[in-house]
């Protein structure tokens, strides 16, 4: 993910924490550091964006459980043999 120097500075610990809060399940802390982002959502690139509004789906509708430490891109295979349709 690239961000402006600048950007980075403001945002990047934020987005280090949000990621960690989610794969651990911590819901109270994630949505602190989406408030915290919110007001630099205008400055960040269109893969940062995705996903904070992923994570703030995430937390709307309960799925926080769908972000793990160990995530790993599925393959076509993969998604076609173990969908979860909880996640």
């Amino acid at each position: 993910m690239t961000l402006s120097v600048r950007v980075e500075a403001k945002v990047g610990p934020y987005f280090d924490i949000l990621e960690a809060s989610l794969a651990e399940g911590n819901e109270s802390l994630a949505s602190q550091m989406l408030e915290k982002i919110a007001p630099y959502f205008h400055l960040l690139d269109d893969e940062h964006k995705d996903y904070y509004h992923g994570a703030q789906y995430a937390l709307e509708e309960d799925m926080v459980e769908c972000f793990s430490e160990d995530y790993d891109e599925p393959s076509e295979i993969d998604e076609w043999y173990s969908y979860d349709p909880d996640c």
